[in-house]
């Protein structure tokens, strides 16, 4: 998995400095995510950073690479079981990531300000911090909440590196708002206790570039 991670790693920078760049631009981007896993419940988070666009004008008309340096956090929720005395037993996560998308992608122009965008590529995490908590319930009664991690990428419950890949799309009104859904398809289990836990993020984020 580790040569998997560092031959994409290695691919996605070859790709953004091998061809010449001819503008370059940057700016602000935030957002929704919604993410799942297989085993688990989905649950709300958010993204922001900063985002850096290369657009490649010689090469063809409409291609760019697409950067960012996000934090990112991606919640979950474990589904509910029984253990003794009818009392549910659950665990709750949100750990928080640095999030570093590299796309590729076109820009189609549509209007005279107005273009639609299409990008797709590697995503990697790196893990900074997040607890994990066990919550006990029982009908009629208060739940009991114990953390049950302070510190999940320290401790060793989830690995510090995850990547995948996503896609974006969405439009661009006067070269400097984008608006833009997504999905990301996580190819690192994120669980160390359960193979089945893949991150799948629905995103949908605003951008501004100055």
């Amino acid at each position: 998995m580790k040569k998997k991670f560092l031959f994409t790693l290695v691919m996605a920078v070859s790709l953004c400095v091998g061809v010449q760049a001819q503008e370059f631009r940057y700016g602000l981007s935030g957002g929704y995510n919604y993410n799942s896993t297989k085993e688990s419940i989905s649950r709300s988070g958010f993204h922001a950073g900063l985002k850096g666009e290369y657009a490649f004008r010689e090469a063809a008309k409409g291609l760019y690479a697409d950067m960012g340096l996000m934090i990112s956090s991606y919640g979950w929720k474990s589904v509910p079981y029984y253990v003794m005395n009818e009392r549910t037993y659950e665990y709750e996560s949100t750990p928080y990531y640095l999030h570093i998308p590299i796309h590729l992608g076109y820009k189609l122009k549509v209007g005279r300000n107005v273009s639609l965008f299409l990008d797709a590529g590697p995503y990697f995490n790196v893990g900074l911090f997040g607890q994990m908590k066990l919550i006990a319930s029982l009908p009629g009664e208060q739940d009991i909440v114990t953390v049950a991690s302070h510190n999940m990428f320290k401790e060793g419950v989830m690995p510090r590196f995850d990547w995948g890949v996503g896609f974006r799309a969405g439009v661009e009104i006067a070269r400097h708002v984008q608006i833009a859904i997504g999905y990301d398809w996580g190819m690192t289990k994120t669980y160390q206790h359960n193979p089945d836990t893949k991150f799948r993020t629905f995103v949908a984020s605003l951008t501004y570039y100055f």
